[in-house]
């Protein structure tokens, strides 16, 4: 009776040690806010017979200082919001049909907009009804260049427009 009592106080203090080491190594996690803010140039020339227009930039996620410091130690990153909007435009039009995109060469997310009045300080609506920021933080997480794509038909030609993407993220690392 004594050998048993022996040898379950062993394991019960081994799993006490294991699990408080990886506690005492949560405690080193250091959290940190990064912005990934990007400018979205679009134009539609007047007279136009299509007046659909397909647009992109790459965005590199760990151009950040902070990230490449960090870029082995990343744990998890979430996304705190992610928003976009139209910061110039040269009239007011409709986006009869548009699509955000943003993926990398094995993901991809994205949103639809119909029938959208487009004016200086319209914004878009980059929910996450559809798991889009979960899709998002594997995005980054794979630490690969990704693609920011916005497709789409307006109402009329000799349009340009600027939209910003603000993705606002908190990283996770441990520096151990």
């Amino acid at each position: 009776m004594k050998k048993i009592t022996v040898l379950l106080s062993t394991v019960l203090m081994i799993g006490v040690l294991f699990s408080g080491c990886n506690k005492a190594k949560e405690l080193l996690d250091l959290k940190f806010k990064v912005n990934y803010d990007t400018d979205l140039t679009v134009s539609v020339p007047e007279g136009s017979r299509n007046l659909t227009f397909n647009k992109k930039l790459t965005v590199d996620p760990v151009s950040n200082p902070t990230v490449e410091k960090y870029i082995d130690k990343i744990k998890d990153i979430e996304i705190l919001e992610l928003s976009a909007e139209v910061t110039s435009i040269s009239k007011n039009i409709i986006l009869v049909t548009g699509q955000l995109d943003i993926y990398n060469d094995t993901r991809s997310t994205g949103w639809s907009f119909e029938n959208v009045e487009i004016k200086k300080g319209a914004k878009f609506d980059l929910n996450n009804d559809n798991g889009q920021w979960d899709v998002l933080s594997d995005i980054l997480m794979d630490q690969e260049v990704f693609t920011e794509e916005m497709t789409g038909e307006v109402d009329q030609g000799g349009v340009t427009f600027s939209l910003k993407i603000k993705m606002r993220t908190k990283i996770t690392v441990n520096p151990l």
